[in-house]
């Protein structure tokens, strides 16, 4: 072989090698998009290896017979999606089918694991879902055209914001608290009389005018002598509680006082339990601070409930539109007022007991009930048997409509890392 072809071969492989490492560490990489066929054959192997793996049996005989191991759908949980410290997520996940047997979903074929290792390649899973609270770790290196990547998120957008534009055109479903979400995480549910959905919803249809409200409700109304009770453990959020000690003071002149309980106040309920509070709210209280600890677009909590299941009339503050979530004249907005006209408001209810009632014509026709975390997944199984598969454009935007403002100094959500 001749020098010069000698060196033009060596030359070839280290530019290959360069390319390689380049490709490894830059922050440009793409990832590979490529196809993989699975057969009935490779998959009747996959649920082998996984009953050998992980001991858990996939139930195949559905109400149609005829549905066979292509139409079975796996979930990857590469992050852990809503399984935080709260417990009220831990059971959302169940590795296997059990979720969605439990639930008794009308999809049930679908098989969650958190095991990269399960099927031998990622690219055999049907969607992997990705939890904002750890979207900088390290994603998949390949992507099969047919896999379903899905955003995730119960925690606000104030506090995860989404600020890298490799994000915008990555993901096919979102499954959030926003009300526009593919599929809705929800804290509550709103229903009529009939146990019919009203909401939440981006546009809701409140019966108006509303009847005066009913005799039973007014009952529970008339033992009340305490103007406004607040519970709360968060005491990081500033602008909160610079809102409520305005508040404070401006009630000060009609000599009325919030009364704080938990690890921000100087008041505890019995036994520091939670029903207790719920239970003095009810008897004793006339408002209720329902304050969010950030503020997002549609971010209403489970702090809703309080007041709502405890015949109270809630004070809210936070960046939602509360006409989604609450009907109208059944609450205070104080993002929308300032503390002097919200003191008023709460002074003249407290001195008219007409005027207080007013607020509660809605229990004519609709019920607060909190919303199982565990209720979504029906919905997840769903849509990956029933939707067709589409690209979330511009997800920061969708997700923040003020990114621009908020990204301005910089933020974690910089750049994607590949696994």
């Amino acid at each position: 072989m001749s020098r010069l072809l000698r060196a033009i071969i060596i030359s070839a492989y280290s530019a290959l090698i360069f390319y390689f490492i380049k490709s490894l560490y830059s922050k440009e990489i793409k990832i590979e998009i490529q196809y993989i066929i699975r057969t009935p054959g490779t998959l009747r192997k996959l649920e082998r290896d996984i009953k050998k793996n992980t001991g858990s049996y996939i139930q195949t005989n559905f109400t149609k017979p005829d549905r066979l191991y292509t139409d079975f759908k796996y979930i990857l949980k590469w992050t852990e999606a809503f399984s935080h410290y709260n417990s009220r997520y831990s059971k959302l996940f169940k590795t296997g089918q059990q979720a969605f047997m439990d639930n008794n979903c009308t999809y049930r074929n679908c098989f969650v694991s958190n095991d990269k290792s399960l099927l031998g390649d990622l690219r055999y899973y049907d969607a992997i879902l990705f939890d904002v609270e750890n979207n900088w770790d390290r994603h998949p290196p390949v992507r099969a055209a047919h896999q379903k990547y899905i955003f995730t998120a119960s925690e606000s957008s104030g506090y995860y914001p989404i600020c890298s534009s490799e994000f915008d055109g990555y993901y096919n479903l979102t499954w959030t608290y926003k009300l526009n979400s593919d599929i809705r995480w929800s804290y509550f549910t709103i229903l009529d009389k009939e146990d019919n959905v009203v909401g939440p919803k981006v546009n809701v249809s409140w019966i108006l005018p509303m009847n005066p409200t009913p005799d039973h409700v007014k009952k529970k109304l008339r033992l009340k002598k305490k103007a406004v009770a607040w519970f709360v453990s968060n005491c990081q959020s500033k602008k909160r509680r610079i809102v409520a000690d305005n508040l404070a003071k401006s009630l000060n002149k009609f000599r009325l006082k919030v009364d704080i309980y938990g690890w921000c106040g100087n008041k505890t309920c019995p036994k520091n339990r939670l029903e207790d509070c719920l239970d003095l709210l009810q008897k004793s209280y006339y408002f209720y601070l329902a304050f969010e600890n950030s503020m997002a677009e549609d971010y209403v909590t489970e702090k809703i409930l309080y007041p709502t299941q405890h015949y109270a009339v809630p004070i809210v503050y936070g960046g939602a539109d509360y006409g989604r979530f609450l009907p109208p004249a059944s609450y205070i907005d104080a993002g929308k007022l300032n503390s002097d006209e919200v003191a008023t408001l709460i002074a003249a209810a407290i001195k008219d007991r007409n005027v207080y009632e007013e607020y509660f014509r809605w229990h004519n026709y609709y019920v607060y009930k909190e919303q199982p975390p565990i209720a979504d997944i029906c919905q997840l199984c769903k849509s990956l048997h029933t939707e067709e598969t589409k690209v979330v454009k511009n997800l920061r935007k969708w997700w923040n409509p003020q990114y621009k403002e908020i990204c301005r100094h910089g933020s974690h959500f910089t750049d994607l890392n590949f696994y």
